[in-house]
């Protein structure tokens, strides 16, 4: 008898068991009371935040130019190439100079014709002269390339005995000021403004946090790739540690700060039709508090109201629940629920 009617009775406690199951899936139950343990609450304080906005690029000489002798016909022998790549030089220094054979001769011959006209020329017959004469000492003096600013030399691009006739013969970089540039994503750009502190940290110098402010942002953006960028332009503060060109730096620009506000982690706080809250204790259980909440960091947020110094409040209230919809670092309570600090009363 029982063999006869095994398979619709298997048949029929295996539908029973998926049943059970699905219904165990929908159904949501009310939460159980929950034990808080230590660690589970901290005490509120003040403190700190910061809303930043992190990007990375190299360090650049605030002022860098590649100089050149002026437009000439010909080319010139050069002379002398007095600085070597890596020297540091003074502002007026001499750097390289060509022959001035030629440029010489033409000048006394000048010379001499401007002496003569002083003598028995006319007025206009002087003043020709006098004229001449300026167009080859200012050619004279432009065989002498100096350095515009005070700088380190980066690159030289001739040598003694070549022949110059156009184009860049040496590149100084003002290593007085260094500046960082930067690519913000377009979607920041409405929170970024010039003179905003900036904090950036190399890899080449390790435990050294430099200081800093936006100093320029760009007008057009780059579209070049899948993301749209802003070029925003960082400005070091002086500093006396030794910086590197081109060395990579790490940056933060802080376009919010809030100091001596209640700060607290960013997981206590979960949002629910459209408000923040926190689990606060009180009269031995967490009761769900509204807040108002500033910055935030990622980490911790400001709460502007809502919270008093020394209110204990639930830290993470994803440990508990994961049924209440949105929490800041995860998820919140369902309406109702509760926590008995201490145990079930």
């Amino acid at each position: 008898m029982i063999k006869k009617y095994w398979k619709p009775i298997v048949v029929i406690l295996v539908l029973a068991l998926a049943l059970l199951f699905v219904r165990s899936r929908l159904v949501v139950k009310e939460p159980d009371l929950a034990v808080l343990r230590p660690g589970m609450t901290i005490k509120v304080e003040k403190g700190t935040v910061r809303e930043t906005i992190s990007a990375e690029g190299f360090i650049e000489p605030v002022h860098a130019e590649n100089l050149n002798f002026p437009a000439r016909t010909g080319s010139v022998k050069v002379e002398k190439i007095h600085v070597k790549k890596g020297d540091y030089v003074e502002e007026g220094q001499l750097l390289i100079e060509l022959d001035k054979t030629e440029a010489r001769l033409s000048y006394l011959q000048r010379e001499n014709a401007y002496n003569r006209a002083l003598i028995n020329g006319s007025r206009n017959e002087i003043e020709e002269a006098r004229l001449n004469l300026e167009l080859v000492k200012n050619n004279l003096v432009n065989l002498d390339l100096r350095a515009p600013f005070s700088g380190i030399v980066t690159d030289i691009y001739l040598e003694e005995g070549s022949y110059y006739s156009s184009g860049d013969a040496i590149t100084i970089k003002d290593i007085s000021r260094y500046q960082v540039e930067v690519s913000v994503d377009e979607s920041k750009l409405p929170i970024v403004r010039v003179g905003q502190p900036v904090e950036l940290t190399l890899i080449s110098l390790p435990g050294v946090r430099l200081t800093g402010v936006v100093s320029e942002i760009g007008n057009e953006a780059n579209n070049a790739h899948a993301t749209v960028t802003i070029p925003v332009k960082v400005l070091l503060d002086e500093t006396e540690h030794d910086i590197k060109l081109g060395v990579s730096a790490q940056v933060e620009i802080i376009v919010n700060e809030v100091k001596d506000e209640i700060v607290i982690p960013a997981a206590a706080v979960f949002s629910r039709a459209g408000r923040d809250y926190v689990m606060k204790a009180a009269d031995g259980e967490m009761v769900e508090v509204p807040v108002e909440t500033g910055p935030t960091d990622g980490l911790r947020i400001a709460i502007m109201s809502g919270l008093d110094v020394g209110d204990e409040i639930l830290v993470n209230t994803y440990m508990y629940n994961q049924q209440a919809g949105s929490l800041r670092g995860s998820a919140g309570f369902p309406t109702g629920s509760r926590m008995v600090i201490g145990g079930p009363r």
